[in-house]
């Protein structure tokens, strides 16, 4: 038994000890990043009907104007993101909660104006101060929370001027056409 036992003697020891003890309450690791991803996928889905919900919401007589549009934007999208932000996490907020407010905020600074996006920065800061641990109150104690919302609110600040930046950089300029030589086709054509 000493030649021939011994390498299956080897072989039982190591699958013994191979094998993982009892796991309790087994996470697989992936998943959580799973879901993240099928949120996110959804909510780039849904980016492209966006555009014609803001598009019908500024074709309404009352709300040409981009400012009262984005307004409108904003409200609505607090109202549908706030609750199911407060039902998803209130009793265990996790890192990234504000995410579902910071989407909200970029696309009000991209289809409007920054103005109402700054609004929802104000309402997404203050849902989130009541989420927070004690949750039901305004109160925020540890200063983990507190870089939270800060940073948070810097970021939010820092997308809707990037974004606002962005928007008058693309615009087109309203000057006259101007050929590839540097000279207007009015002063062109005159000479």
């Amino acid at each position: 038994m000493s030649g021939k036992g011994s390498p299956r003697w080897l072989a039982v020891v190591a699958v013994f000890l191979a094998s993982p003890s009892l796991a309790h309450a087994y996470v697989d690791p992936g998943t959580g990043a799973m879901l993240w991803q099928v949120a996110a996928a959804s909510a780039l889905g849904c980016l492209f009907y966006l555009k014609r919900i803001a598009s019908w919401v500024r074709s309404v007589p009352g709300l040409r104007s981009e400012r009262a549009s984005g307004f409108v934007f904003a409200t609505a999208f607090a109202l549908v993101t706030s609750p199911l932000a407060m039902a998803l996490f209130e009793a265990h907020p996790v890192p990234r909660f504000n995410d579902l407010f910071l989407i909200g905020i970029v696309l009000t600074a991209y289809f409007f104006t920054w103005e109402p996006a700054l609004y929802l920065t104000t309402v997404s800061l203050a849902v989130s101060a009541w989420i927070l641990p004690p949750s039901g109150s305004f109160v925020v104690q540890e200063f983990s929370d507190w870089y939270r919302l800060v940073s948070f609110g810097a970021l939010s600040i820092f997308l809707i001027c990037l974004i606002t930046r962005m928007k008058i950089r693309w615009a087109p300029k309203k000057s006259d056409d101007v050929s590839e030589f540097g000279m207007s086709r009015a002063t062109a054509a005159a000479d």
